[in-house]
Formats: structure tokens, sequence, C-alpha cells
């Protein structure tokens, strides 16, 4: 807010009108966006969504990976995909034993 006020003490008459033309534009762009963005919500609400029924993961881009080795550890099952770090109920074991 400084450099408005710093720029309006310092600004001659055409650069102030350039200024207030390129604000009302920038006034009238957002007021649209939110008005479009009411439209929308106001569409959603009518049919009965919400912002989370349209993402269905759609920002999630990896790819599941099926296990690739299973064994019971503890009385549970444990399942990995074989890559990351190996788990505790896989060290010291053979994989090819336990491949799912």
């Amino acid at each position: 807010m400084k450099e408005v006020k710093a720029f309006i003490k310092s600004a001659s008459l055409s650069d102030l009108e350039k200024a207030q033309a390129l604000l009302g534009d920038a006034i009238a762009k957002y007021t649209q966006q939110q008005q479009a963005k009411q439209e929308v919500l106001d569409l959603l609400k009518e049919k009965g969504l919400t912002l989370d029924d349209l993402q269905d993961g759609a920002n999630d881009k990896r790819t599941k990976v099926m296990p690739k080795y299973r064994i019971e550890f503890e009385g549970e099952i444990v399942e990995w995909t074989g890559r990351g770090k190996r788990p505790k109920a896989f060290q010291g074991v053979e994989l090819t034993d336990h491949l799912a």
C-alpha cells in the first residue's frame, strides 16, 4: 500500500488515469470471477454435490501399485510392493519365498 501512495504522490495526471483504468479492469475481472464461482457453487448445491465429489483423486497422479510380496508377521498379513524401504516383516527373509 505504501508503494501505491508513493506512486499517487509522484504520478502525472495521465499516469493516474491509466492506473485508474487498470484498476477498473482488475475490479471488473475479479467481480466476474467471484460471480462465476458462486454460480458454480449454486449449481453444485442444486445437484446435491460437493467440491470433494468432483475431485475423485484427480489431484493424485500416482498410480496404485499391486503388492508383490505378502508375509504373515506377528499375526498380521503384511504386503509390500517391492518399492521403497523394506518393511521390518521382510528383513532377513528370502523375497522369492513370499511372492504374492
